[in-house]
């Protein structure tokens, strides 16, 4: 009973996940046509996102102890739940090596976001600074500038 609730706690790891990629394909989208409230929610979305996949792990953690305290193992490991149990143990195995897979690609596309969220980053801050440029010699309050100017010529004549 306690292996059947493994299986379907990694079964819904598993679906989570796959959603999970999809999401973070779209990511893009938002990415490229810096659409900022687009953003916050995805990440809020994120955030939902490792809070479910903390509580499965930890459900998955108690089935897979109840399991092993059932079939008589000291240790859980999948070798060992295929040899008592083989059916289970082996869809077990599937499963994990799906979410193993899954988590794989979803790492993948977070650092392709990632590279390209520092690239739309790049380019509102070029953008802030020709509609805001900073100072080159002196800001408003009189002190020096953060960049190191050596002189500012007017040629206003």
């Amino acid at each position: 009973m306690d292996l059947e609730q493994a299986l379907a706690t990694a079964g819904q790891l598993r679906d989570l996940l796959a959603v999970e990629v999809e999401s973070a394909r779209a990511e893009r989208q938002l990415l490229n046509s810096l659409d900022a409230s687009g953003l916050f929610a995805r990440a809020a979305q994120r955030g939902d996102f490792l809070c479910e996949v903390a509580r499965l792990e930890r459900e998955l953690a108690t089935a897979l102890a109840r399991a092993a305290d059932a079939l008589g193992l000291e240790q859980v490991t999948l070798e060992r739940l295929r040899l008592r149990s083989p059916k289970q143990g082996q869809a077990l195995s599937s499963i994990l090596s799906d979410v193993r897979a899954l988590a794989g690609a979803l790492q993948e596309i977070d650092h392709l976001n990632l590279q390209l969220a520092g690239r739309a980053l790049a380019c509102v801050r070029g953008y802030v600074d020709a509609v805001r440029p900073t100072p080159r010699a002196y800001d408003r309050h009189g002190a020096r500038a953060a960049s190191q100017s050596l002189a500012l010529v007017s040629s206003k004549g």
